[in-house]
């Protein structure tokens, strides 16, 4: 997508300029708009050199936790990054905090110092960042960001502790093989040849692989690299963006987690918008908006848009693709808007346990299939270097 570069005075009359993303010059305008800006100037720019510094899951939540106490006790948001810029001992977010003090000092909106570095941050970082600040709960907000992060994060971990032993092993299994199968099938090929006997399937299909295994190896590789670099590149179109939601969604336990997550995120920000005096069709806007999660986020809207024209939500509910049927039952029920906020916090601490429960059920399956598939892989190599040698000896006894 295209940059622009805008200037323009925000609410306060201050002048403010910067760059943003967007899809063409009307977008752009209504993102502007979004933000609060009066837009003076806004032209076509290149876009910016990817040299900025994309801070880690650690630093983002150490960030979060920070921001958020900074926030809580109304200190100037300037003068404490300032000082956290002193203190934090991780280079890359020292660098990215005394950055962004800069920009705070030079009068730039919190929110739109966080857009201009969004490219370093997860996606939609600063829609979040907004959100908090449109609704006055910019602490719960990133708390709640936070509770996130952490669950994708320990996921990510589960997921790596369960494949790291079985891959290395994997990897140790595929140097031997290839060993046998370039260097000591071969001779074995070249004797069967000699005594022109009927070898089993297996060991012909043995005898195959290792005629092409140079050629199987090199494609494979190739095949591996190419969706590697064809993942990467899908979240740099929307429709790539979208796919890359719907496989995630779709792989057994890990779509799980990722949806019931996403689902909680949601909960827990309506729950805090709607408690902070926000009529509900916003602050469905804006918890599908923080999440980044596009279809969540068409789901909200739909949503938000039926019960603007006085629809059921309850009715409207049903058909969501995302967001569970469930929701517009505790909507429905707690009609007054001091127990609204109260039933939805419960519905997202539901499905924050079943996120749980989900990754406590990758750990209990994962290792057991990734063992079993590598048991397969080695058991048909071993029949496959035996198989050979049995044939062999019932050629020369005659059997």
């Amino acid at each position: 997508m295209p940059w622009f570069e805008y200037e323009g005075l925000t609410p306060g009359e201050t002048a403010v300029t910067g760059r943003l993303e967007a899809g063409d010059h009307a977008a752009a305008e209504r993102i502007l708009a979004q933000m609060g800006l009066q837009v003076r100037q806004l032209t076509e720019a290149e876009p910016p050199a990817r040299t900025m510094a994309r801070l880690g899951a650690e630093d983002l939540i150490f960030f979060n936790e920070q921001l958020a106490s900074l926030a809580k006790a109304g200190i100037a948001l300037d003068e404490g990054l300032a000082q956290l810029a002193r203190d934090v001992e991780s280079p890359t977010l020292r660098k990215w905090l005394t950055e962004l003090v800069e920009d705070l000092r030079r009068g730039v909106p919190f929110e739109q110092a966080i857009e201009a570095r969004q490219q370093g941050l997860p996606v939609l970082y600063s829609r979040v960042i907004r959100a908090g600040v449109e609704t006055g709960e910019l602490p719960a907000t990133l708390l709640n960001l936070n509770q996130h992060l952490r669950l994708l994060g320990s996921t990510r971990r589960i997921v790596w502790e369960m494949v790291s032993y079985p891959l290395l092993i994997g990897v140790l299994a595929l140097i031997i093989v290839s060993g046998f199968l370039v260097f000591v099938v071969p001779q074995f090929d070249e004797i069967y040849r000699d005594f022109g006997t009927a070898l089993p399937v297996w060991t012909r299909l043995l005898l195959a692989m290792a005629r092409y295994f140079p050629y199987i190896l090199l494609v494979a590789t190739a095949i591996v690299v190419l969706m590697v670099l064809l993942w990467g590149g899908l979240k740099q179109t929307v429709r790539g963006a979208a796919l890359r939601e719907r496989v995630v969604f779709a792989l057994p336990v890990i779509g799980r987690i990722a949806r019931a997550s996403l689902v909680a995120r949601f909960f827990r920000m309506v729950a805090t918008t709607v408690g902070s005096g926000l009529p509900l069709p916003e602050a469905m806007r804006l918890g599908a908006d923080a999440t980044g999660c596009r279809s969540l986020i068409t789901d909200a809207e739909r949503l938000a848009n039926e019960v603007e024209r006085g629809e059921s939500i309850f009715a409207a509910n049903q058909s969501s693709a995302f967001i569970p049927p469930l929701f517009g039952y505790c909507v429905q029920v707690a009609g007054s808007r001091d127990v609204l906020p109260v039933a939805v916090a419960q519905l997202a601490d539901a499905y924050e346990q079943r996120a749980l429960h989900a990754q406590a059920l990758v750990r209990t399956l994962l290792f057991p299939c990734l063992v079993l598939v590598l048991g397969v892989f080695v058991f048909f190599c071993v029949i496959g270097l035996f198989l050979p040698l049995v044939t062999l000896v019932n050629a020369m006894s005659g059997g």
